[in-house]
């Protein structure tokens, strides 16, 4: 029988690997339209997005994996860090001239930088601008400062928590295969280390998002199985509030010399289709992706599931040469990309409340 004939009901049920994997080989046009369906179901013709900053406070990191071209050795000459009062001052400076609801807040592994940092720089953003939302640092992050301050995942993110922290992005994920993993990250954390930590986060009270990066070494059954690790675990503790796949963009990585060109649009919106599909009664909220495959695919892709289109990414620079080519520079700019392509747009805070309509 056809996998589209058999689709997953919309209720808290984990697919298997081996139905997903089907959904991954499926004809786009059938996986879209069935897609579309869900997605209208539940949104109509609504298209979300959040006004947003990205504070990438360091590009130092000794972490060195092969796809990124925003990370720098320590002592490089290209290396910085902010201070807190440096960063601090973008993130009013950016509130003053376009307004943001969040700021995501990332960077790399900067032996320099301790859990303290953190709380100084959370807090210091709350006190002058309570109305942005904190959005911030990854499972790879957490991780090291557990490490760095001999202190349980678990007792880290109370402390963030504390500090301001509302809800945590999926950076790291990749893929969780640790064969792949090994690969193009082999410093890296494990999947199950990043799987502990999402779930030691849902459970203290920090929602998250949940990503994927496609188009690198990785099979179908790849990602499968890690759509069905982000399933199972959600399925565990109803923790994840979006799912964002993300193409690899070759740059100047290392690993772009040996994949010197990223997938078309069309994986993307296979991607995004067959998340919907899967996520069905489990992760609320699918992204378009805009950056990585420009606005015109993230369009389409509201035709194939996806019901929100991310945000602004005012000050991003880890894509930053992707992004200089996309024609989103602010607000109206997002909101005209959605109305024209045909659906209503809104504008949402960091845990997907309508805080406006268009």
């Amino acid at each position: 029988m056809n996998v589209l004939n058999m689709l997953k009901a919309e209720t808290m049920d984990v697919p298997s690997r081996s139905y997903i994997e089907d959904l991954l080989k499926a004809d786009l046009w059938e996986l879209g339209r069935r897609a579309y369906e869900i997605r209208t179901r539940l949104y109509g013709d609504l298209a979300t997005f959040i006004p947003n900053m990205v504070l990438n406070y360091t590009n130092v990191c000794v972490v060195g994996c092969s796809f990124c071209a925003f990370y720098r050795p320590p002592r490089h000459p290209e290396a910085y860090a902010y201070s807190v009062e440096e960063a601090v001052k973008r993130v009013l400076a950016v509130d003053a001239k376009y307004g943001i609801r969040q700021v995501l807040i990332q960077g790399g592994v900067n032996p320099e930088i301790g859990i303290e940092y953190f709380e100084e720089l959370f807090r210091a953003i709350k006190a002058k601008a309570p109305h942005i939302a904190i959005h911030a640092l990854s499972p790879l992050e957490v991780e090291y400062l557990a490490r760095r301050e001999r202190a349980t995942y678990r007792e880290v993110l109370e402390r963030l928590k504390a500090a301001g922290m509302e809800s945590m992005p999926g950076g790291g994920g990749e893929i969780l295969v640790d064969d792949v993993r090994k690969i193009i990250a082999p410093k890296k954390i494990d999947s199950d280390t990043w799987l502990r930590i999402m779930e030691e986060a849902h459970r203290a009270g920090i929602p998250s998002s949940a990503t994927m990066m496609y188009g690198h070494v990785e099979t179908p059954s790849d990602i499968a199985e890690h759509m069905y690790k982000i399933a199972r675990l959600h399925a565990k503790t109803g923790g994840f509030m979006a799912f964002i796949a993300w193409n690899f963009e070759p740059g100047t990585s290392e690993l772009g010399r040996k994949i010197p060109y990223p997938k078309t649009s069309a994986t993307l919106l296979r991607m995004v289709a067959v998340a919907r599909i899967v996520f069905n009664g489990l992760i609320p909220h699918i992204q378009a992706g805009w950056l990585t495959t420009g606005p015109e695919t993230a369009q389409l892709a509201l035709y194939f599931g996806a019901d929100d289109f991310g945000g602004t990414l005012y000050e991003e620079k880890v894509l930053e040469w992707v992004r200089a080519e996309a024609p989103i520079d602010r607000k109206t700019d997002v909101v005209n990309i959605i109305r024209d392509a045909g659906f209503r747009p809104a504008e949402r805070d960091n845990l997907y409340r309508i805080a406006a309509y268009y």
